[in-house]
């Protein structure tokens, strides 16, 4: 299974600690319990990989009435944008935002790729396929070398923890991604109702004040794509994202900040992006439309040639 076709610079100048695992779990542990002095958290590990903990943070008593959300990172190791924006977000989130929703965090899901800044696990697997049969035995995915025929030892791990994944994330899931090769920031986003929702709004405002949004269709690898204004709609796969939609969670989004940007101004994006879907969720409350029917009955999205 290929990797990573451009090995990263894993130490940026920007960001000298970008793929530093010993230093990411260092500052975790520090927001941890800081956040933990503002409201109960509890951090634990849901299982190992090649001897590096999944690390899960959660409310330790939901607030009732305030939505449940997820946000994860990490599902590619070379993609540090994302862990590291939770991280600053942790480290920067006042007690308003905390309280607002109770907010649960997959800070790193892919802590072996990350250390060597590459794609996949220490196994070769691709931790964001392998969750959906239908998607693994579709055309697109078959044969393609980036995908999994199952769960990745990481996607195991979250199926274990399944349900009550699937509870934390009931009003809504994120994963911060980044898209490698180009400039442009863009976000997929799985849900019914009119488009664009206020959940898509907030993310995409969040998007633009960092970096250009992708053109129509895509660019480089992506073109051909249906991105419109920013956003590729209510597409399936074999990902975590498309299994947690057909278990009920209303919505899923995956953000894309630009690789080729400074490592500085991607992990300031995540961040926001990060308190962004907070502000929205506490916003829209449980009130916003929710995506709660088969979601195989939504079209699916072609693959680009990188998942």
């Amino acid at each position: 299974m290929e990797d990573t076709p451009k090995p990263r610079n894993v130490r940026p100048p920007d960001y000298p600690e970008l793929h530093d695992i010993d230093a990411f779990n260092k500052r975790l542990a520090a927001a941890f319990d800081r956040i933990n002095k503002i409201r109960p958290y509890k951090m634990e590990s849901l299982g190992e990989v090649g001897g590096r903990d999944i690390f899960l943070l959660s409310p330790e008593e939901p607030l009732e009435g305030k939505p449940n959300i997820l946000t994860a990172g990490g599902f590619h190791g070379e993609e540090a944008g994302g862990p590291w924006g939770i991280i600053e977000f942790l480290e920067t989130a006042d007690e308003e935002t905390l309280r607002s929703v109770n907010h649960s965090f997959l800070p790193l899901v892919n802590p072996t790729g990350f250390e060597r800044g590459v794609r996949f696990n220490i196994h070769g697997e691709n931790p964001n396929r392998g969750f959906v049969a239908e998607y693994m035995d579709s055309e697109e995915e078959q044969d393609a070398p980036w995908t999994n025929h199952g769960p990745s030892a990481e996607g195991k791990i979250l199926l274990e923890h399944g349900d009550r994944l699937v509870e934390l994330a009931r009003d809504g899931f994120t994963s911060q991604h980044e898209d490698d090769g180009i400039h442009e920031g863009f976000i997929f986003i799985n849900e019914q109702g009119p488009m664009p929702s206020p959940t898509a709004i907030a993310f995409l405002d969040t998007l633009k004040r960092h970096f250009a949004l992708i053109p129509d269709g895509g660019v480089n690898d992506l073109e051909g794509s249906p991105i419109k204004d920013g956003m590729w709609i209510n597409g399936m796969d074999s990902s975590f994202e498309t299994w947690m939609l057909q278990k009920g969670v209303p919505r899923t989004i995956t953000t894309e900040t630009p690789a080729l940007e400074p490592a500085r101004a991607r992990v300031d994006c995540n961040r926001e992006l990060t308190k962004a879907f907070a502000d929205s969720a506490a916003r829209l409350g449980l009130g916003e439309p929710a995506l709660k029917k088969d979601a195989r009955a939504i079209r699916k999205k072609p693959e680009s040639p990188k998942p």
